[in-house]
């Protein structure tokens, strides 16, 4: 053992005894692991990008929407979810009903304004449906207030009448849900 210890080892022009290469590894591996433990005890940061979304929306199926009344009708709804166009055909003086299924997909009663473009000469009226708990109010002429439950899909009703006096012609309801604080 004293035999090898006294060996030297060679780099070069430089030799070093074995036991000083030995002593020096392990005084590497020893203050190295002093370099990484404070490294590894601190604590991860970073970020990350979030989006909240509204959570009154429409229903984005197709079929949940329905108008009764008229001759023929087109309803679409926004990726979103929270605007929508109605394509009605009717004749002067007739009644339609349009119904949109609205969700809360929130764990949180919500409310809403739901504001509707209206051309001259139509008139609406918001109600909601039958059976449900969706409350609503009028706050201006294009604009009504609604609560809607959490969790809950409700469905509203939309009443368009022509007036007597309308020229025929194309009119296009559009309207959109801006969710609002409780």
């Amino acid at each position: 053992m004293k035999k090898l210890l006294k060996r030297k080892i060679g780099f070069g022009r430089f030799a070093v005894p074995m036991w000083f290469a030995g002593l020096s590894v392990l005084i590497i591996a020893a203050t190295a692991g002093q370099a990484v433990g404070p490294v590894l005890s601190g604590g991860v940061q970073g970020s990350t990008g979030l989006v909240v979304e509204q959570s009154i929306v429409l229903d984005d199926t197709a079929a949940s929407h329905s108008v009764t009344g008229a001759d023929d009708a087109v309803v679409t709804v926004n990726d979103d979810g929270s605007s929508f166009t109605a394509a009605i055909e009717m004749h002067v003086g007739d009644t339609g009903i349009l119904k949109l299924a609205i969700n809360n997909n929130s764990d949180a009663d919500g409310n809403a304004i739901m504001e509707l473009n209206v051309p001259r000469g139509i008139d609406v009226e918001v109600e909601a449906s039958t059976g449900t708990t969706l409350k609503e109010a009028q706050l201006t002429r294009s604009s009504w207030l609604m609560v809607v439950n959490s969790g809950n899909s409700e469905t509203i009703d939309i009443t368009i009448e022509s007036k007597d006096d309308i020229k025929p012609g194309f009119y296009t309801i559009s309207g959109r849900i801006v969710q609002v604080a409780n």
